[in-house]
């Protein structure tokens, strides 16, 4: 049977050891059968793996640079060209982002193997693309991947610092669906409740998991399975609703004004979902336990290149800017609140610190 993506579920879902080269076994157990196949990976780690999968299945490589909308269509002129009816993209997130925007474009299905998990965009219907123009990322549509093979070995031989983030990146469900039930309130949104309860619970199962240790395989299986829940609630809202509220509009805003230190997407956002939820009153003990045990910066205002008062005013007049319409916390307040919240907030954290 030729697979053709009627939905924007996965049908191949494999969180193992050493599988990454069963790509063959999990078709054919599945009835799913492709003429021509591209391994698609990086140029670097990710090559290696992918040269060994390329061999066991007889298909070419192809070496993505960058996650470019020119990388895009180079590949898809490529896909086109050789009558490719499955991409298998190995690598991180570059590599994800322009395999799933060329899958959208072409509607050609693949396969996702990452060699890091760092946030919740390995199955979600979004690409983060890069305008060579404008120098900065734009998020377009992608097509979710028909499966997705995670071998924690490859995961465990990145740094810890992504898997860090991606433990990270699940605290911003919280604040995410804090926003969405103040934006049913008082904006008319409309709450899909299976997103919002596998999001939810997606953050939840981290938080109160009994040994948070990066390291150790079922956390890291939790932490997994929390990011791949995250992208299949999005997909069913919709909307990126579920994963991303007014932690993601600061965050956008401090990439946007080039104010933030260089660190990872899923630790910035988390660090600012507990200001988020201190702005929302859902702060709780187990978030900054949480935030302490996986070693989240606690005050999102330390991650700043810069920071004072006027900065402050322009993180929120940005952030609203960000993503005209998404109705979120942020809209309940002045930017004159906004500014002394932030006060409060390093207040009430210093204080947190010291007393431990």
């Amino acid at each position: 049977m030729i697979y053709k993506q009627l939905t924007s579920l996965p049908i191949i879902f494999q969180v193992d050891e050493n599988i990454y080269y069963k790509v063959d076994a999990f078709l054919k157990k599945n009835n799913l059968f492709f003429f021509k196949i591209l391994a698609v990976s990086g140029k670097n780690k990710s090559l290696e793996f992918a040269k060994t999968l390329s061999n066991k299945l007889n298909c070419d490589n192809y070496i993505i640079e960058n996650n470019s909308f020119d990388d895009v269509e180079f590949l898809k002129n490529q896909c086109l060209e050789r009558n490719i009816d499955l991409i298998i993209s190995i690598g991180g997130g570059k590599v994800q982002d322009t395999v799933k925007r060329v899958s959208y474009l072409i509607n050609i299905n693949h396969i996702s193997i990452p060699t890091i998990i760092s946030n919740d965009g390995l199955i979600s219907p979004i690409s983060v693309l890069k305008n060579n123009i404008s120098n900065k990322t734009e998020s377009v549509s992608g097509m979710m991947p028909m499966g997705v093979i995670i071998d924690l070995n490859i995961i465990n031989q990145a740094p810890v610092k992504y898997i860090k983030a991606a433990a990270g990146d699940i605290l911003s469900n919280l604040s995410a669906t804090n926003d969405w039930v103040l934006a049913k309130e008082n904006n008319n949104d409309i709450i899909n409740d299976m997103s919002f309860l596998m999001s939810k619970s997606s953050a939840n199962s981290l938080v109160y998991f009994s040994k948070k240790d990066f390291r150790f395989k079922p956390f890291l299986k939790q932490i997994i399975q929390g990011q791949i829940n995250s992208g299949i609630a999005m997909s069913l809202a919709g909307t990126s609703r579920p994963c991303s509220g007014s932690e993601h509009l600061i965050s956008h805003a401090i990439d946007n004004l080039n104010i933030g230190l260089s660190i990872l997407h899923g630790e910035q956002v988390a660090s600012i979902s507990l200001f988020s939820l201190f702005l929302q009153g859902k702060l709780i003990e187990d978030h900054l336990l949480y935030a302490l045990e996986t070693n989240i910066e606690l005050d999102f205002t330390n991650n700043l290149k810069i920071f004072n008062e006027s900065i402050s005013g322009q993180i929120f007049t940005k952030s609203k800017e960000m993503r005209p319409g998404r109705y979120t916390v942020l809209d309940t307040i002045t930017k004159d609140v906004f500014i002394s919240k932030i006060v409060d907030f390093r207040f009430f954290i210093h204080n947190r610190i010291i007393s431990k």
